[in-house]
Formats: structure tokens, C-alpha cells, sequence
């Protein structure tokens, strides 16, 4: 959708690299393919893409417009028979003296239109010399193949202006709304109109202003600087975390069972866990969507958590064939607390079906909030039974000392 015709045009430059074949073109087109195979593996590196497909998109453009206007800029030689002779003058239109300068005026021009074209042929006769031998491309055929007809090359040129119109078009629409959106409040339209989803804002304003200002929030890496910047709390991981152990821990957090997901977060001092959830207005950029790289990350350093405990016949389901690790976990129960509730049948928008474990309580966790979309939802950790009776039994031996 971004480069939108630039696919087209990219090719055309490829080619245009190879006619001839450079140092400097050779560059650009390793500078493609090793920006295609970046931008491939994830797609916020548009950015990395972005310069080799407009180079080689100008060169394509460029190579297109000189073949088109080659014939506006062909131009013929002037032949000896277009200039003037003393014998064009007709008799008694002017005097002698007029005759006399004509004629002297035509033989130097003469002269020089000979010395002129001695020249060319001595200058054909060294090329033809040189390219003895070589069989090359005679230039007058040459000519005729890299020339197209004037009407063409004008409808050529045309084309070519309207479609650089267009795309112009499209560039400043992508910018207005794709990316000039931001990321935190999300549109959606339909035929009730425009939507406005704030539910992002709304969780962070909760945060700032419901909880204590040393609380550590856990979630996944993606809302890290929000959460920092909006809420103003700390948080376990965030986008610029080089520690892919942290990483690694949230997402064994978030993989495993509610009680050692409790441990966990437990060990690092977390108050809250925050989770993205789409299920009820269709957001497909939501927690469980991410859930699979979750896992990967947090099996790649923690051997315990295993990606095939968590698929059935290839995929991560969270309906009625989900797998019983997947349907346990902390993030499938933080995902569909009370989710049953709001249609009564549990059907996920997002993945287009009805999940398979609707009813269940949580003994960990409990839920403080839920944005009006059900988009965020933060829950709290619930103290240990025995540090709360230990606690009662320290007031209990205070007061009746």
C-alpha cells in the first residue's frame, strides 16, 4: 500500500541497472534486495526499503522519459539545398552592389559548408576505421530503433506525468492517515460513521491516578514507552530493552499457568499486569495475536515452555480446539475474563470464532479495570495468604501489647 506504484516502476530500474552494469548500480540493486529481505521480516523496516525503491524508481522514470522525448530532441541536419545563392535574387529588385554582396556572401558561406563537411567525412572515416573488425550496430539503424514516433512519445509522457500526479495523491493521503494517526487513539469507520477508540489513553489516565507512584506494571514490550510516558510508572520491559532475558521472562510470565505467571511476576516486584485485548471490537493487533512470539522468545530461554504444547495441527486456537496449555495459560484467562458476559456466546471478532473455555475464575490476579471497549485490561496481583495472615497476627500481637 505505501510505495504503491513504485512496485511497478522498481523492476524497470532493476533492468535499467544492468544496461550497463556498474559499481554504482550494482550497489543499488544488493541495496534492494538486502532492504526487500529486511522489510520482509518485519514490517516497521518500510523505513530501511523506502530510499532503494525511490532510486530505482527514478532511474526507471529517468530512462523512460529520455527514450520518450529522444524524438522531440532529434533534430536533422541541414542540407546544401536550403541555402542561399546569388541567383535567387531576381533582376532589377536591387542594384549591383547588392548582386555583388550576395554572391560574395554565398561563396563564404560555400566554403565553409565544404570545409564543414570535409570535416564530417573525415571524422566517419576515422570512426569506421576504428570499428573495423567489431561488427557494431550500424548508427543510422541505431537511430531508428531507439526513436518512437512523436505522437507516442507524447502519449508516452503523458501517461507518465498523470501517473506521477497520482502517486502524488496517494502520498499525501498514506501521510494524513497513515501515518500522521496516532498510534495511541484508533479510528474506524462504517456505516454508522467515524469511530473513535480511547481506550489506550483511558488505562494509562487509570494508571497515573489510581496507583502508587513505585507500582511496577508488566506487560508485553509494545506499550513499554507509553506506559512510561503517560502513566508514569515503571515498567518490566519496554521498547528500547536489550536484555532479551527480561524479555524472555515476561513472555514465560505470560505462557505459563496462573500460579507460576503469579511466581514470576511475584519475584520481580510487579503490582499490575496490563494486556491489549481486541476480541470484542475486532483489533487485530491485540495480545493474543502477539501470544506466539511470547512463546518463542520465552522458550528460547527457558527450555520448559515448548511451542508445540501450545498448537493444534499447526496453529495457536483459542476456540473449542484449543490445546489445554494454551487454554490455561495467564494470558488466554487475563484475555477472556468475563468475557462470556458481554454476548453471552464468547465470540472473539478478532479471530472470527467462539472460544472454547468461557467460564473459569482467576485465583491470582484480580481485575481492576477494563477500558469501555474492553481494549486494555489491567489486573493486580493478590497478596499470599500467608504473608496477609502473618501480617494480621503482627497487628493482632500489637494491639494487645
Amino acid at each position: 500500500m505505501a510505495i504503491n506504484v513504485l512496485a511497478f516502476l522498481v523492476p524497470a530500474g532493476i533492468i535499467s541497472c544492468f544496461l550497463p552494469l556498474s559499481d554504482a548500480s550494482s550497489f543499488l540493486v544488493l541495496y534492494l534486495v538486502t532492504s526487500v529481505y529486511f522489510s520482509g521480516v518485519m514490517v516497521r523496516l518500510m523505513l530501511v526499503l523506502a530510499p532503494a525503491v525511490c532510486i530505482l524508481s527514478g532511474i526507471a522514470l529517468s530512462e523512460a522519459f529520455n527514450v520518450l522525448t529522444r524524438s522531440m530532441k532529434f533534430q536533422r541536419p541541414i542540407s546544401d539545398d536550403t541555402l542561399p545563392t546569388a541567383g535567387d535574387s531576381t533582376p532589377g529588385s536591387s542594384s549591383t552592389a547588392t548582386i555583388t554582396t550576395s554572391t560574395k556572401n554565398a561563396n563564404i558561406k560555400k566554403e565553409k559548408m565544404g570545409t564543414i563537411s570535409k570535416e564530417r567525412s573525415s571524422k566517419k572515416s576515422r570512426k569506421e576505421t576504428e570499428l573495423v573488425g567489431s561488427s557494431p550496430v550500424r548508427p543510422e539503424k541505431e537511430e531508428k530503433l531507439c526513436v518512437l514516433p512523436s505522437e507516442a512519445s507524447a502519449m508516452g509522457i503523458l501517461f507518465l506525468i498523470m501517473l506521477c500526479g497520482l502517486y502524488v495523491i496517494h502520498c499525501v493521503w498514506a501521510a494524513a492517515e497513515a501515518y500522521s494517526a496516532p498510534s495511541i487513539v484508533l479510528t474506524s469507520r462504517s456505516h454508522d460513521g467515524l469511530h473513535v477508540y480511547d481506550d489506550f489513553r483511558e488505562s494509562y489516565a487509570w494508571l497515573r491516578h489510581n496507583t502508587e507512584v513505585d507500582d511496577k506494571v508488566a506487560s508485553w514490550w509494545d506499550y513499554g514507552y507509553q506506559t512510561t510516558a503517560m502513566a508514569n510508572r515503571t515498567v518490566i520491559v519496554d521498547n528500547n530493552t536489550w536484555n532479551n532475558t527480561h524479555i524472555a521472562t515476561v513472555g514465560t510470565a505470560m505462557s505459563s499457568p496462573e500460579k507460576g505467571a503469579w511466581e514470576i511476576f511475584n519475584s520481580l516486584d510487579v503490582k499490575y499486569v496490563l494486556v491489549v485485548f481486541g476480541g470484542l471490537i475486532g483489533y487485530p493487533s491485540d495480545d493474543i495475536n502477539k501470544f506466539l512470539w511470547m512463546v518463542r522468545i520465552g522458550g528460547g530461554e527457558f527450555p520448559h515452555i515448548k511451542e508445540q504444547d501450545y498448537l493444534r495441527d499447526g496453529n495457536y486456537r483459542v476456540d473449542a480446539q484449543g490445546t489445554p496449555t494454551m487454554l490455561n495459560c495467564l494470558m488466554y484467562k487475563l484475555c477472556y475474563y468475563r468475557f462470556a458476559e458481554t454476548d453471552g456466546k464468547g465470540f472473539d471478532r478478532a479471530r472470527r470464532y467462539e472460544i472454547g473455555r468461557k467460564h473459569f475464575k482467576l485465583t491470582h490476579f484480580e481485575e481492576v479495570f477494563t477500558t469501555q471497549h474492553w481494549m486494555v485490561r489491567i489486573y493486580k496481583l493478590k497478596p499470599q495468604k500467608n504473608r496477609v495472615r502473618g501480617k494480621l497476627k503482627l497487628k493482632l500481637k500489637s494491639v494487645s501489647q
